[in-house]
């Protein structure tokens, strides 16, 4: 069993989809992996790491693909890299920037519809990277914000902190407050779902049923969905009514995309900004899939799409396997 692993090329994407680590786990287990050159150099992990771990290291993303049994990546095969697939190795990756896999003959796993059920919570790739999207979305907009976040009490006079509003309380919602509240920010968050207030006071936020002042906060940072299906929340009309001194991070595209202003960011694949702990995360979420799906004793697959996770996530024409 060949397992492949090509640099991503999607703009400003700095994850790779096996971190030495991993590959030390599966090449234990008498699986070879071959790696592009450099494919984790952004992530902080270089070709030697890779090395040091049993991995062969290519120059050629071309032959990784023509030659390998399963391809690992963050996303999904760009159509360069799909006419490359030509003796159809199984692809498991992030599928949600495209459907391309839907008409044609390859296969694939869709690691993006990992149900959301407690055996599979090891294996899914959309909490571990949100759960450090939100975190790394209220270190940035502390660091943007041109206040200090916590209360603080000097001889030269008192500084206030700083109010946070998380809109959208999924798990990346949760974690930026969590992590603003330990920031020391006085943090504030909402959501449609009642059943979120307990969750926003078991980390310190002040639940709120509909926010009806958005100008009275410092910092909004909105995540509600994800970029690929996600509401608008900010229209230009409720702009209109935040002043300028407040900071806007948008982490999921829920502000409308004609609004430009100055005090807007919008940061829309944080992981790829602290791409050795995503990479870390999402590595292990892709052992422990491959784990589900092959025997190693028998050093071959089993796809028994009686089972709820394999079922959910596999892109192909099931009656040819």
């Amino acid at each position: 069993m060949l397992i492949g692993v090509i640099k991503e090329t999607t703009n400003n994407e700095n994850r790779v989809a096996l971190t030495p680590d991993t590959v030390q786990k599966l090449t234990t287990d008498g699986i070879r992996i071959i790696i592009e050159k450099n494919s984790g150099f952004a992530a902080g992990f270089s070709d030697d790491d890779y090395r040091l771990c049993g991995a062969l290291i290519s120059d050629s993303p071309q032959q990784i693909c023509t030659t390998c049994n399963v391809l690992f990546k963050i996303w999904a095969p760009s159509d360069k890299e799909c006419s490359w697939l030509a003796n159809s190795p199984l692809v498991i990756a992030d599928f949600r920037r495209t459907d391309k896999f839907l008409c044609q003959t390859f296969r694939a796993f869709a690691l993006n519809k990992i149900p959301r059920v407690s055996r599979a919570q090891n294996m899914d790739i959309l909490s571990s990277q949100d759960n450090l999207a939100g975190y790394k979305a209220a270190i940035i907009a502390a660091d943007y914000c041109n206040r200090v976040a916590p209360l603080m009490i000097t001889s030269a006079g008192t500084l206030p902190p700083l109010k946070f509003l998380i809109l959208g309380l999924g798990v990346c919602g949760l974690q930026a407050a969590a992590t603003a509240k330990r920031l020391g920010a006085k943090t504030y968050a909402t959501d449609i779902r009642p059943e979120t207030k307990e969750q926003a006071l078991s980390v310190g936020a002040f639940f709120i049923d509909s926010v009806t002042d958005f100008a009275e906060y410092d910092v909004i940072i909105t995540c509600a969905g994800n970029l690929f299906n996600s509401p608008i929340l900010i229209t230009p009309d409720i702009f209109k009514s935040i002043p300028q001194s407040t900071l806007l991070l948008d982490v999921c595209g829920n502000i409308a995309p004609a609004i430009s202003s100055p005090n807007i960011l919008r940061k829309y694949n944080i992981p790829s900004l602290i791409a050795n702990s995503a990479s870390t995360l999402f590595s292990n979420n892709l052992y422990n899939f491959f784990r589900l799906i092959y025997d190693f004793s028998a050093q071959n697959f089993n796809l028994d799409f009686q089972d709820e996770i394999i079922n959910a996530t596999y892109i192909g024409e099931k009656a040819n396997d």
